[in-house]
């Protein structure tokens, strides 16, 4: 059921309250209290919208997951540029939402059953067609771009699963390296090696 305008204003609160605390001091060290009373919001308003504060981590990862395509489909770069600034922002989320959230996603991942492997779930499916449009959308247009008889789709499923190695990785670990920054230069040099032999020189 679609929100009133005052209750998108009330749950916008909620969420930008929520996103500068846990930005601040971390997902661990924020309440659903401290963010109700950031907000101004009731604290069982905040229940209306929100089964838990996960859920509000959840949203907002959604919504910077669908601008972080956006910005890495119009990233100046080529192909491999690209697929490194999608990842690099990915993982810079990941880091943000905690390890206890990508713990669950990953749980989820691998407990929920599709008739399509690639809609295990909803945002796996969704890197899955994000990844493909950062490869497809100058392919064939010259040097740097992946050649048009490329076929993107086990490229995609490459790439995909080398996410999932790397985050899987970082979960075991429980967190004891910086995703984002540690992963640059491996992460350069990966994809360089799995795109560069189907990339026009």
């Amino acid at each position: 059921m679609a929100l009133t305008k005052k209750a998108e204003r009330t749950k916008a609160k909620l969420l930008d309250s929520a996103q500068r605390l846990i930005s601040a001091h971390g997902f661990d060290n924020v309440s659903v209290e401290d963010i109700t009373k950031d907000s101004g919001v009731a604290k069982g308003t905040f229940y209306h919208y929100f089964e838990c504060k996960e859920d509000v981590v959840r949203e907002l990862s959604r919504k910077t997951a669908m601008a972080t395509i956006e910005r890495a489909i119009a990233h100046d770069g080529d192909v491999i540029e690209r697929c490194c600034f999608y990842f690099g922002e990915i993982y810079k989320d990941c880091m943000w939402s905690g390890v206890r959230i990508v713990r669950q996603w990953l749980r989820d991942s691998v407990e929920n059953k599709h008739a399509h492997p690639e809609q295990n779930t909803e945002a796996l499916y969704d890197l899955y067609l994000a990844l493909e449009k950062i490869l497809s959308i100058h392919q064939g247009e010259g040097k740097g771009e992946l050649r048009s008889d490329v076929p993107k789709t086990i490229l995609c499923r490459i790439l995909v699963s080398y996410f999932i190695g790397v985050i899987t990785v970082w979960c075991m670990l429980n967190a004891s390296f910086n995703l984002a920054k540690d992963s640059e230069n491996y992460l350069k040099l990966n994809i360089e090696n799995l795109l560069g032999p189907y990339v026009e020189k």
